[in-house]
């Protein structure tokens, strides 16, 4: 008959009767392989010593952000508590489970908080729900009447002629008027005559009164001053009476006849 092996080999247990509950059930499965890697540490005289480091827990690829909210999870449903606090120069954070007895070494632990099986309290959240379809009318006695709009109901603004009569190509495009060609269009707006532009200094009527005068002996600057405009702008326009003189007296192309 063969010998029966005798050597035990330790293993994480979670009782039945916290993976049945409510609580457990609400956990995300990363918090419950967390739960997991810290109920391997338990030993039966460590509890309210277990601990939660990223040194520890980075080798079954647990990351920081999936141990901090795996912590508040399991805090949350009071299946772990926070026996101390960790932090610069205090050590890392320590845990016990409370579904067992705290450990008689309960030196650096504070256990003023710790209840015991605390998960059986715990409560789902009152989920928010969308607020149902309100009817715009409802039947009364046989007949449609409107309801009353809240309070703070959000009313579109009221339209006006800058909303609704706003251009559009479309409305261009289905137009029952014939529409020019835009090659006709810009043809004849290049025939259309000009405005605009710089104003002659010298109109017709003021040449014709400056050689009048000239006609009867008054020199350019008194003609200029009585025109109003400049002596040089009066020879452009009008000829001194010495050029028109040298003018008429200069022989022709092909000499004096």
């Amino acid at each position: 008959m063969a010998a029966k092996n005798s050597k035990r080999h330790p293993y994480a247990a979670i009782e039945h009767r916290v993976i049945d509950s409510p609580a457990y059930a609400s956990l995300t499965f990363s918090a419950r392989a967390l739960l997991l890697q810290i109920a391997r540490q338990l030993n039966g005289t460590n509890n309210g010593h277990l601990q939660a480091t990223h040194s520890y827990l980075n080798q079954y690829g647990f990351s920081e952000n999936t141990i901090t909210r795996g912590i508040a999870e399991l805090i949350a449903t009071g299946i772990l508590y926070r026996s101390r606090a960790g932090g610069y120069q205090q050590g890392p954070a320590k845990y016990a489970v409370t579904w067992l007895p705290i450990s008689k070494i309960t030196e650096g632990i504070f256990l003023a908080g710790f209840k015991a099986c605390a998960w059986r309290d715990w409560q789902p959240e009152d989920k928010k729900t969308p607020p149902p379809n309100v009817r715009t009318a409802n039947r009364k006695n046989g007949e449609w009447t409107s309801t009353t709009p809240p309070k703070f109901a959000v009313e579109p603004p009221p339209k006006s002629e800058d909303i609704e009569l706003v251009p559009t190509m479309a409305s261009y495009l289905a137009s029952s008027e014939p529409q020019e060609p835009l090659q006709e269009t810009a043809l004849k707006a290049t025939e259309r005559p000009k405005k605009g532009g710089r104003r002659t200094v010298m109109p017709e009527t003021k040449i014709m009164q400056a050689r009048e005068m000239i006609a009867h002996g008054m020199n350019m600057p008194d003609i200029a001053a009585h025109l109003g405009v400049s002596v040089p702008c009066l020879y452009k326009w009008v000829p001194s009476p010495n050029k028109i003189a040298r003018i008429d007296n200069s022989p022709g192309l092909f000499g004096a006849h």
